[in-house]
Parts: C-alpha cells; sequence; structure tokens
C-alpha cells in the first residue's frame, strides 16, 4: 500500500490536522511548509533509527512523531541488545505524556534515569542475558554513589518494565528475580508554629531588601531578572496563604482568580477550583485567614493593573509560570537562609513544598476532630499518605490535650 502521503512537501496546516497520519505514513521524510519556507522535516522513527549516528544519544523524539511503527515491529528476538527496547520504553512514556497520564516533568527523570546509569551499565547486553547477578551488581554500583535506597527502587522499576516489555513481546520467557532494597521516604516535614511565625514576621520585616550576592552566595540566583531580586510582599502573602489553603506550589503557578470563589455565609472560606493536579481535581476549600490574604492579593494585582478573572494570582506579569515559581521558590529559598530554617526536622532541605505540609500538619495538630478522609480529599491526596508523610514528624505529645481527653460522661437515667 502506498503512503498516503508521498509528495516530499506539506503545509503546515495539513500535518497539524492530522499528525500522527502523517508520521505514519511517510516512508521517510517530509518537509513541512509555511508560506513556502521550510519550518521543520518530520521524518519517520524507522528513518531516524536507520540515520542516527553511532554515537548518537537514545532519546525519544517529540511523542507527535512517534507512532505505532515503532512500537508494533519490535522484535522478539533475545538477541537484541537492551538499548532497542529502551527506544520502545520511551516511545510508550512519551505518549503517556500526550495522554495527560504522566506529567513532563516524570518524563526528563525517567530520562535522565536511563541515559545517566542504566543505559551505560546495560544498554550493549543482550535483552536475554540480562540476570540477577547483573542487577544486583547494578544496585551496588548505585549504592557506592550515595545513592538512596528509594531512588535504587525507582532505576529497578524502570529496568522491570523494559524487561516486562520484551516477555510480551515473546523476546523473554520470564523476568529474572529483581534484588530487594529497602528505601525509607523521609518527609521534608514543614514548620512548626513558632518557625511560622518567624517566617511571616521576618518576610515582613524584609519587604523591599535588595538581594546581595556578596552575602548570599549559596543562593541559586542565575538567570533571575534583577528586578525580582528583592524580597516582595507577595512572598509574604504566598506563605501565609500556603498555610491556610493546603494548595501544592503547582498550584500556586497556574491559578487564576477565576478559579477562586468567595464564600461568605455560616462560614467563611475560598472555594478553589483549580486545574488537576496528581490526578485530583476536586475543590479546595480554605481556611478563615486565607479569604483576608487573598483579598489584598487582589487589592495588590488591581493596583498594577491586573486582577481580571484570567490574571493570575501570583506574579501576574510573568507569562512564563515556570519561571513566576522559580522567582517565589528563590525568595523563600532566601528567607529560608535568612530565618536558618532550610533544614527540614529529618535534615532534608525544606522548599516551597514545606508550606503545604505545614497546612495539613496544623490541621492534624490543632483542627478540632477533623477526620483524615476530609483532611486527605480537601487537600487531593489520599488518607495512606497523609500517615505515611504529612503525619510522619508528628509525635504523641504535641497532641498531649486529645490523647488525655475524655468523653463526657451522659446520664443513663433522667
Amino acid at each position: 500500500m502506498a503512503p498516503f502521503y508521498s509528495q516530499p512537501m506539506l503545509d503546515i496546516a495539513d500535518f497539524l490536522a492530522n499528525p500522527s497520519e502523517v508520521t505514519r505514513s511517510i516512508s521517510e521524510s517530509v518537509a513541512i511548509m509555511q508560506n513556502g519556507q521550510v519550518l521543520f522535516y518530520a521524518i519517520s522513527p524507522k528513518a531516524y533509527m536507520m540515520n542516527r549516528p553511532a554515537n548518537a544519544p537514545h532519546h525519544a523524539l517529540s511523542p507527535v512523531l512517534q507512532q505505532a511503527p515503532a512500537l508494533t515491529e519490535a522484535s522478539n528476538d533475545h538477541t537484541l541488545p537492551f538499548s532497542q527496547y529502551v527506544d520502545h520504553y520511551l516511545v510508550l512514556e512519551a505518549l503517556r505524556v500526550e495522554r495527560n497520564e504522566l506529567t513532563e516533568k516524570s518524563y526528563k527523570i525517567i530520562y535522565y534515569r536511563l541515559h545517566k546509569y542504566i543505559l551505560p551499565t546495560f544498554g550493549k547486553v543482550n535483552i536475554g542475558d540480562i540476570q540477577y547477578v547483573h542487577l544486583e551488581k547494578f544496585v551496588q554500583t548505585l549504592s557506592e554513589q550515595k545513592i538512596g535506597g528509594v531512588a535504587i527502587s525507582q532505576y529497578l522499576a524502570i529496568i522491570r518494565k523494559i524487561l516486562k516489555s520484551a516477555l510480551l513481546r515473546q523476546a523473554l520467557t520470564s523476568l529474572p528475580e529483581f534484588p530487594k532494597v529497602i528505601g525509607k521516604r523521609q518527609s521534608r516535614g514543614g514548620f512548626n508554629i513558632q518557625e511560622y511565625l518567624t517566617l511571616q514576621q521576618v518576610s515582613w520585616r524584609m519587604r523591599g531588601t535588595q538581594f546581595s550576592y556578596q552575602n548570599q552566595v549559596h543562593l541559586n540566583a542565575t538567570g533571575l531578572d534583577q528586578r525580582y531580586m528583592e524580597m516582595s510582599l507577595e512572598l509574604h502573602y504566598l506563605i501565609g496563604f500556603m498555610a491556610n489553603s493546603f494548595v501544592r506550589p503547582s498550584d500556586i503557578k497556574m491559578m487564576k482568580h477565576k478559579h477562586i470563589e468567595l464564600i461568605e455565609n455560616e462560614h467563611r472560606y475560598l472555594r478553589m477550583t483549580l486545574p488537576e493536579t496528581k490526578k485530583h481535581g476536586k475543590p479546595i476549600v480554605t481556611l478563615r485567614r486565607a479569604v483576608t490574604i487573598y483579598k489584598k492579593l487582589a487589592e495588590l494585582g488591581k493596583a498594577a493593573g491586573y486582577g481580571r478573572p484570567d490574571d493570575y494570582v501570583f506574579l501576574p506579569e510573568v507569562t512564563s509560570r515556570t519561571y513566576a515559581l522559580r522567582i517565589l521558590g528563590f525568595l523563600f529559598n532566601w528567607l529560608l537562609y535568612e530565618t536558618n530554617l532550610k533544614q527540614g526536622p529529618h535534615g532534608i532541605p525544606r522548599t516551597l513544598y514545606s508550606l503545604r505540609h505545614t497546612s495539613i500538619t496544623f490541621r492534624l495538630l490543632y483542627g478540632q476532630g477533623i477526620d483524615m478522609l476530609t483532611l486527605a480529599r480537601n487537600a487531593r491526596t489520599s488518607v495512606k499518605m497523609i500517615e505515611n508523610h504529612y503525619a510522619s514528624t508528628l509525635s504523641g505529645e504535641m497532641n498531649i490535650g486529645l490523647l488525655q481527653s475524655k468523653r463526657s460522661v451522659r446520664a443513663v437515667y433522667k
């Protein structure tokens, strides 16, 4: 059957109308044109593999250029090198990104791990020759590099997925045994009440202070605009807002005024219908204090010419939201060093995410009778995650009042 797209040139509009069909149908390559000019060339996965330089890194093409032929033509030959199955695995993961089943950040982590340690170790090894002894030696290599148990388990999970792909294609008859690695996750932890008050007080006192490279050489300010290297009032509001709203930094990054509804009846709170994060998309309701802080943020935005429904709540003038989050992260990191609060209770460096920990742990400590399920659903997480992660820094003594409390005695007879 002749390729549907046999011409060497194609208009960009036709390509965008059905990119999957184009890349499936071309035998080698096609020039994508606009106004008579070549924008780029789209090549088939097979042509890329055949013409790739011998020393070129194994990596996935743009997800839109990696389609079924690269997957269905996988060989069932157990003598093929492990690296060939890595190409197919990356295609599958890239397509998961396209379907919003995997974040781009997670994909980059997988790609990094493959090229940092996995491919240099197994890339040239025949897929059928990988045995327990090789995996055990790999674990030893990672351990010598001071890589923790959790990360080692994630490296092994990637290898397992690739070998399972070979098994499903009948290149393997069984999977090898994998070494058991016990990795204990440690929470970076939140802030206790005194630390939180310190952050509030110092961020207020430092507002308008210009960052000095001489005094803070340990902070990475590379690429930041000088205008944003000043302790801002916005950061002060951010600290209080996150501690009273359960949100993640990624929520702050994409939060717009249209996502927020002010509710004032018997209870006073914000109902936030934010873009989905980590497969959770239900509304979040805040504590009362978040209402006051949000109103101040809205006033701050309006004073600068923003505050419309489609404007961002934090740093609305910054169009790149990744850059906006980096600015806020830098300012918070600077504040942590100024207050000597950078290290968490487990010795792990704190970040903006620690404010989410603070919000959840404060409810566990000070919320009267709140149940785990309600808290988990409102914080867009699971009860298991709260128990294993967010509550890992709590002790019984922190809630001694509840531990020593008694139920009220009801009269049986009147």
